[in-house]
């Protein structure tokens, strides 16, 4: 017994002195955190610091907490802080949390009995703003042992029992900006610099986060018991719901048109080719009738190449001059042909390159705007195109 008072007089002056003895709440993603005080005890010390070891190893090994270092143990806080020691007051209970840094703890009594071997482990978690969840559990006086594997089945079973009662922690995220976030339609908490941190109950909530002068964000969120589910919200760009962007329609018409004014450039080019040509023709059979070469066929007067080629009593479709009139004829066609062609090809691209097709979902402003006319001009011995629009 003197050694133990001894032992904690020498842990209350620490308390006092090294008020900093835990490693803050780091509760992460995926664990939470929580700090394990060393179990009190009267009669079953031995037990009780076996209790404690295997219950801070298990937290270790576990995915949905995270240990809290300390070496506090609950007598030295409440001889430190003036508390009783059982029970413990809500109060008291707050300034331990605050003394070690952390939000949630586990803390405890070991005594003798039920019955003769035996011990009860009484474990109590204290979360803030929550009413303590109690377990009790007893086993065989003989494990002193931490790293006994009766134990450390306990000790899981233990933390099991507590985890299925403690609450969850959701943490909401917002950009930078200032709110409020409503849970279920009634719990309100604000919500700071993009970030607010919830405990819930296990299960689904639904959670509401109101910013001033963006639309509100709603989410459904599973919550675990003893896990922490980050919801990250993302900012809405005006005051109010947008609706989707529409994607951007693929511009057929400017396809369309673009690929009818290239044939009709093509079809221009070879109609210029072949009226070229049709000019090289004619004046070769110009030559050809002009020539004192005896050899050359020459057109009687007054008469036409179609007149007398390939005619009987004419001239043979071989000779010099019916080819060039049959060159010019072919090349006259197809320059004739092309040309029209070539024409209303550009006619037709240019219709649907400049104009918008009476689009009735054009906006309003669009819509009132003058539409692009490309308009043929036809009069006798002339002609031409007439452009005419706003762009």
């Amino acid at each position: 017994m003197l050694r133990r008072w001894l032992a904690l007089v020498l842990t209350v002056f620490a308390v006092v002195l090294s008020p900093r003895g835990a490693r803050a709440d780091e509760s992460t993603a995926h664990s939470v955190a929580v700090a394990v005080l060393a179990l009190d005890s009267d009669d079953a010390e031995e037990q009780a610091d076996a209790l404690t070891g295997a219950l801070r190893s298990r937290i270790r090994a576990s995915q949905g907490w995270s240990l809290v270092e300390t070496a506090q143990s609950l007598g030295m806080l409440t001889a430190a802080l003036r508390c009783p020691m059982k029970p413990i007051s809500a109060e008291c209970e707050q300034r331990i949390a605050d003394q070690i840094k952390s939000e949630r703890y586990i803390f405890g009594y070991v005594t003798k009995g039920p019955q003769a071997g035996q011990v009860t482990a009484e474990v109590h978690l204290y979360q803030k703003s929550k009413p303590d969840t109690v377990i009790r559990e007893s086993y065989a006086d003989n494990l002193k042992d931490q790293n006994d594997d009766t134990l450390r089945k306990i000790a899981q079973r233990v933390l099991d029992r507590l985890g299925g009662n403690a609450v969850g922690t959701i943490v909401v995220r917002m950009g930078s900006e200032n709110g409020e976030v409503v849970v279920d339609g009634d719990k309100r908490v604000p919500l700071q610099n993009g970030t607010a941190r919830l405990d819930l109950a296990p299960g689904g909530h639904s959670v509401e986060v109101a910013v001033a002068g963006q639309a509100p964000q709603k989410r459904n969120v599973l919550v675990t018991a003893g896990k922490e589910t980050v919801v990250d919200l993302a900012l809405a760009t005006t005051g109010a719901l947008d609706a989707p962007a529409a994607e951007k329609a693929f511009p057929t018409r400017k396809v369309v048109g673009g690929g009818l004014m290239l044939v009709g450039v093509a079809a221009g080019a070879v109609a210029i080719v072949s009226a070229l040509a049709y000019g090289d023709a004619l004046d070769k059979g110009e030559t050809l009738q002009a020539s004192t070469n005896p050899i050359d066929a020459k057109l009687p007067p007054g008469k036409s190449a179609d007149d007398v080629c390939g005619k009987q009593g004419g001239l043979s479709k071989s000779e010099a001059i019916c080819q060039a009139n049959a060159d010019a004829n072919r090349t006259s066609t197809v320059a004739w042909a092309t040309g029209i062609g070539g024409g209303l090809f550009l006619l037709a691209g240019a219709y649907f390159l400049f104009t918008d097709g009476g689009d009735s979902e054009k906006a309003p402003a669009a819509a009132a705007k003058k539409k692009t006319r490309l308009v043929p001009t036809l009069g006798q011995g002339s002609g031409g195109l007439l452009l005419s629009g706003s762009f």
